[in-house]
């Protein structure tokens, strides 16, 4: 943040952890670039706005396919193409950009912004920010395309605060206006966060006052997958029990997990008898 309070600045490099989520997907090329951008966006809208709760962004197409990318509280990111969709995920045309996350007393929010065929992510959030949040920013994100489907993905949010006077935020644009594009900075003075950072408020008297971890990661775990065989019908669920050992692989990470009948009975049962001690009496 800039000494005088009048500008916040949230940078963030993803590139690895784009990877990862590409290759858990098995995407690249146009669609892979969409996805990682949207991983960039949903990382930035964490960090502005609600840096402790899960910050989910899906941007839909027209025809109903989407793609959706999960920032975590402990940095933890993941994107998924077309979930529950057959579909194709259309890259061009309108789309949707859907922002969804927890308030602040436990209830769901979701606020939708429209995304004209040929804009840009950043152009999308500058109107959510300012829309939905009442939060004035300047927005500069990219995926370059390369190894593992990226070369370099990044970007930032810079936050004009209430401090801000019009002189100030004059000199600001500026100076941005002045800043070689996103794409070059992530591979030229931009390589890192902390870099481009620098970068962007070059000239500028600034404390650094934070820094988070951020890396590929998922929520699934055995006890969740079989928590979500348990909601099937009865049948079908009787129908596993008797059968070969179940083979799944989470849609998010990719990771496959084994899991034997016996194992899956051992659990239901677990579970029933829980359910029945909670039960009034």
């Amino acid at each position: 943040m800039t000494m005088d309070g009048a500008f916040r600045l949230i940078a963030t490099v993803v590139t690895d952890t784009c990877r990862a989520a590409l290759g858990a997907q098995v995407t690249g090329d146009e669609l892979g670039l969409r996805l990682a951008e949207l991983i960039t966006a949903a990382v930035l809208v964490r960090e502005t706005t609600q840096p402790v709760r899960r910050v989910q962004l899906v941007w839909r197409d027209r025809r109903g396919g989407s793609l959706v990318a999960d920032s975590l509280p402990e940095g933890q990111c993941r994107g998924l193409v077309n979930p529950g969709e057959s579909v194709p995920v259309l890259t061009a045309g309108d789309h949707r950009l859907h922002v969804n996350y927890m308030s602040p007393r436990g209830e769901p929010y979701q606020g939708i912004i429209g995304v004209p065929d040929g804009h840009d992510f950043a152009t999308a959030l500058m109107l959510y920010f300012k829309q939905s949040e009442q939060i004035t920013a300047m927005v500069a994100l990219t995926a370059l395309p390369g190894p593992g489907g990226v070369r370099a993905v990044g970007g930032y949010v810079l936050q004009v605060t209430p401090e801000a006077t019009q002189h100030g935020i004059d000199v600001m644009l500026a100076h941005l206006a002045k800043l070689p594009p996103i794409a070059e900075l992530l591979e030229g003075r931009g390589r890192t966060a902390y870099q481009l950072g620098k970068v962007v408020f070059e000239g500028w008297d600034h404390a650094d006052l934070a820094s988070s971890p951020l890396g590929f990661g998922c929520t699934c775990s055995e006890l969740r997958v079989m928590t979500s065989i348990l909601t099937l019908p009865t049948a079908e669920v009787d129908s596993m029990l008797e059968g070969d050992t179940l083979e799944i692989r989470c849609d998010g990470c990719g990771r496959n997990y084994r899991i034997e009948p016996a194992t899956l009975r051992d659990f239901r049962d677990r579970a029933a008898q829980l359910e029945a001690n909670d039960a009034p009496v």
